[in-house]
Formats: structure tokens, C-alpha cells, sequence
């Protein structure tokens, strides 16, 4: 990790904010050598730029940003399907010199390469949301939900709503994305462990596109019209198979299930046109993603694993001063 240079530049604000100053933390650029030195520059990469989810990420990453005065570079491919556009924003930031990534590598086998390529210039690099297929000794840390708890969690609130029988459909999102591959593994081994009397059923990829979710959703319940559940196991899918349902004028019938939270599907649950809501804390995992860059420059050893935690959002729970943190803003 090429500390030298930032270790001085960081080390008195982040230590007199981690030791929980009263006062707002200094700006770290003061701290440099030299007056009016540059501030340093992480590079923040989502899987995209469109959904509600990645804005929330940028909010929390920040804040960071401002609290412990680093420049933040946000970019990242338009849509969550399009793979080489995000190995090309990572490989402008390494070909920029930042001095650190937080990344959230859409598939999980083809960022591996680009993510070597940083390791290899001496950039250290944070993961977060999603895994790639790369050791422990590639990353600073991996910031993410536990998506297969999360998965579990979608499958036991099903399996009570529907007491345990009928079918259940399933709306995955695409290949090797490792965060909802996770998810619907989850989902699908707790339903066959948890509730014997649920069959399920899958639609065809979604490819993190909610216009396609649509579709898929439809001609999933069009093939099995005794469906009494859906879960979609990202934003897109969600809206996607909330969308279907409406369409088909079934939503006094089927309980949907979605994973992650935006305006619409927020007002849904309100509504008891969504059964329920998987939610993350987006804002976190960008917040703790730069921060673990910012103490592992100074020398403070961030967890390998930070996990920022998941909880069900049910009209009967939203309300809740704790779910404050988990609403669509």
C-alpha cells in the first residue's frame, strides 16, 4: 500500500476523529506537509449510476469524504450489466494515481484482472457490496450486507405469510453478481429447508434492468397463475415483480418480497401493495468503505469484513424511530 506519502497527511484528523473528538475533525490537508498541499483522492465505484441504492452509497461515501477532508471521485458504468464500461473506470483511476478504491465489481470473475492491475501499482483497494474471486490478501476490506443472510431473511417472512404452503416465485438478477447470487441462494435453500410445503419457481435473468424484470415476472406468472409469492432479489427485480403483479391486477393475491429500498416500493409497503422489504444500509457501506481506506493509510488496521447489516421493513415496522436509517430518502 503506498502509505508514506498519505500517512501524514491523514494521521492527525482521522485519529482525533476515531478517538471520538467532540470538536468537527481538522482538515487533514493542513496536516500535509506544507501549506495549501493537495488533498488526496479515493476513488468511488458502484455498479452503476442509476438506481436509488448507488446514491445512497455516495451520500455515506461522502461524508466520509468531507469529514476527513479526501476528495471523492465518483464514477461508474450507466448500467449494472455493463461489465467492461466498469473495468474501464477503474482502470482511469489507476492510470490517475489515486490513492485508494472502494469498488463494487459487477461480476464477480471479470473484475479480477483490473482489480490485480490496482494491487500491481500499489493502490489500495477496498471492496464493498459485492465479492470478486480474488484472496483476502487483494483488498483492505470488504464492506458489505451479509446478502445470504438477507436472503433468509426474505425466505422466512414468505414462508409465515403464506403458512408455509403454495408457490413462490423467484426473480433473479443476473449472472455472477455475487451479492444476489447469494440472496437467492438464501432464499431458495431456507425454503426447501424451512417450509417443504413451498414450491418454487424461477423467471429467466433480469439483468439488473427493471423494464426486463418486468417482463420476466410476467411471463413467469402468465407459465404458473398459482403463484401466491414473488421475491425479487435486488431494486430492479423487486419493482419489476411488483410491477407485474400490478399489471396482472394481482396484488391482493401474491405477497411480494423485494430487496432494497427506493421511493416507490417504500410507499408500497405502506400501501400493503409490498409485503416487505429486504433493506441494506447503502449510506453506510460507502461511509465505511473510504474510512477503511483512511485507517489503513494511517496505520490503524480496518476489519477484513465489515459487515453493515440488513433488516426487514414491514408496514407494521416502518414507523420505527430504529428504521429511520433504512427509509428511501
Amino acid at each position: 500500500m503506498k502509505k508514506s506519502g498519505w500517512l501524514s497527511f491523514v494521521a492527525l484528523g482521522a485519529t482525533l476523529f476515531l478517538a471520538g473528538c467532540p470538536s468537527a475533525p481538522p482538515n487533514v490537508e493542513s496536516t500535509a506537509s506544507g501549506a495549501g498541499a493537495a488533498k488526496k483522492t479515493i476513488a468511488v465505484i458502484p455498479k452503476g449510476l442509476t438506481h436509488d441504492f448507488w446514491q445512497s452509497v455516495k451520500r455515506g461515501a461522502e461524508k466520509a469524504g468531507s469529514e476527513f477532508s479526501v476528495n471523492i471521485k465518483w464514477d461508474g458504468p450507466q448500467k449494472e450489466n455493463d461489465a467492461s464500461g466498469q473495468i474501464g473506470v477503474v482502470e482511469n483511476a489507476i492510470n490517475q494515481k489515486v490513492d485508494g478504491i472502494v469498488l463494487a465489481p459487477l461480476d464477480k470473475a471479470a473484475l479480477v484482472g483490473v482489480i490485480k492491475k490496482a494491487g500491481d501499482a500499489k493502490i489500495p483497494i477496498t471492496i464493498f457490496d459485492s465479492a470478486a474471486d480474488v484472496g483476502e490478501d487483494a483488498y483492505v476490506s470488504f464492506v458489505a450486507t451479509d446478502n445470504k443472510k438477507g436472503g433468509e431473511l426474505a425466505a422466512m417472512r414468505m414462508g409465515e405469510i403464506l403458512g408455509g404452503k403454495g408457490k413462490v416465485g423467484l426473480i433473479p438478477n443476473q449472472a455472477n453478481s455475487a451479492s444476489t447470487m447469494e440472496r437467492e441462494e438464501g432464499f431458495e435453500e431456507t425454503l426447501k429447508a424451512k417450509f417443504p410445503g413451498i414450491t418454487l419457481v424461477k423467471a429467466t435473468l433480469a439483468d439488473s434492468d427493471a423494464i426486463k424484470a418486468i417482463r420476466v415476472a410476467e411471463d413467469l406468472l402468465s407459465a404458473n397463475p398459482d403463484i401466491v409469492g414473488m421475491f425479487g432479489s435486488c431494486e430492479p427485480c423487486a419493482v419489476g415483480a411488483l410491477q407485474a403483479a400490478k399489471n396482472k391486477n394481482l396484488l391482493t393475491k401474491i405477497k411480494v418480497i423485494g430487496f432494497d429500498n427506493t421511493k416507490l416500493m417504500d410507499s408500497a409497503v405502506s400501501k400493503g401493495e409490498m409485503d416487505s422489504l429486504v433493506v441494506q444500509n447503502p449510506a453506510k457501506m460507502g461511509y465505511e468503505g473510504v474510512k477503511s481506506l483512511i485507517d489503513n493509510a494511517i496505520g490503524k488496521k480496518p476489519k477484513k469484513q465489515i459487515d453493515t447489516g440488513c433488516v426487514l421493513l414491514k408496514k407494521d415496522n416502518m414507523d420505527q424511530p430504529d428504521m429511520t436509517e433504512f427509509r428511501a430518502k
